[in-house]
């Protein structure tokens, strides 16, 4: 008799335990498993975790004391699921409700289980995003490296959201043409491809112009260290020559900014040769050597072909510019 009241005595000792309030949400959770067997657990909820599955378990969002059996056995207690790219908050009263669910439906009993630590965790999905400015960076390397003749003018504001930092993207040149590009980007997580996308770029061709490269002050005469020959888009060049010789010596109209093409509009040019001034006409064949004058019926720099009158006859004939004034014969 006294036997069976010391065994009474000590089980309903052990069932007093299995409940202690941690105010309204500090839960105990307990299950008869046998007379023989009586565990105890404590779980620590973590305020803010992020998983890399949709599938969140116990062991993602906790940390938990016990004996490994109790460990193992608790740390697999799925608590729910968390979307793509998303996020989720529980509180500590509904995770006590999914672990006593749990064990209950499995015929499990511990002696005490104790939730302590946040009254709510926040749960994250890992998330990776691919967006504008990256897919923008491949198509411009990949257009410098094998069209450099070409510029990227704009890209379509595309953003992709991945589940995983575990990812290989793939960027293929679909068609090209002068004004557009389009291209197919494929993203693969797994060896599996997880998103593919057609891309529309619009492109630009480049063509050389004499660009400045210092400030040059109105009014100022552009020196050749202060320009230089370089690629642009073609909608920037409109206006612009590639001709150094055009620039270089020219009087600057405006103040005109590094990086600037130079345009006609925007220096007033030195001309070896002006029109409707006389010139000086060199005629040489073989060691014979004529000079006469004539009438220039074009502007000219050194080293341009310039029509040029003859005012004796009227004939006009074709003369380069070889200096301030001076023109020499090439043809009728």
């Amino acid at each position: 008799m006294k036997l069976i009241q010391r065994e009474y005595s000590r089980q309903m000792k052990c069932l007093e335990q299995l409940l202690t309030l941690s105010r309204s949400f500090f839960a105990i959770l307990a299950l008869i498993f046998s007379f023989s067997l009586c565990y105890g657990a404590e779980i620590e909820l973590k305020s803010k975790v992020t998983v890399s599955s949709n599938y969140v378990t116990l062991g993602d969002i906790a940390h938990i004391k016990g004996s490994n059996f109790e460990k193992k056995l608790l740390s697999e207690i799925k608590i729910g699921n968390v979307g793509i790219c998303s996020r989720r908050t529980l509180s500590k009263e509904e995770i006590a409700k999914r672990i006593a669910n749990f064990l209950r439906k499995n015929g499990v009993s511990f002696r005490e289980i104790r939730i302590t630590g946040t009254d709510y965790t926040t749960i994250k999905s890992l998330c990776v995003e691919i967006d504008k400015e990256h897919i923008r960076k491949l198509v411009e390397d990949f257009i410098k490296k094998n069209y450099s003749k070409y510029e990227v003018i704009s890209v379509p504001g595309l953003s992709v959201k991945l589940p995983t930092n575990n990812y290989k993207e793939k960027l293929i040149l679909d068609s090209l043409s002068d004004r557009y590009a389009r291209f197919i980007y494929e993203i693969y997580t797994n060896g599996n491809r997880f998103k593919k996308f057609w891309i529309p770029v619009r492109i630009e061709k480049k063509v050389k112009v004499v660009v400045a490269v210092k400030p040059i002050p109105r009014g100022s005469k552009i020196d050749p260290q202060d320009v230089a020959v370089r690629e642009v888009r073609k909608s920037r060049a409109r206006g612009g020559t590639d001709n150094l010789k055009a620039i270089v010596g020219a009087t600057a109209r405006r103040d005109i900014l590094p990086g600037e093409v130079i345009k006609e509009r925007d220096i007033t040019p030195n001309f070896a040769v002006r029109k409707n001034l006389p010139v000086k006409v060199v005629y040489r064949r073989g060691s014979l050597r004529i000079e006469l004058l004539g009438i220039a019926n074009q502007d000219g720099l050194i080293g341009d072909i310039i029509k040029v009158r003859n005012p004796s006859t009227g004939k006009v004939i074709l003369c380069r510019v070889i200096g301030n004034g001076l023109v020499e014969f090439v043809s009728d």
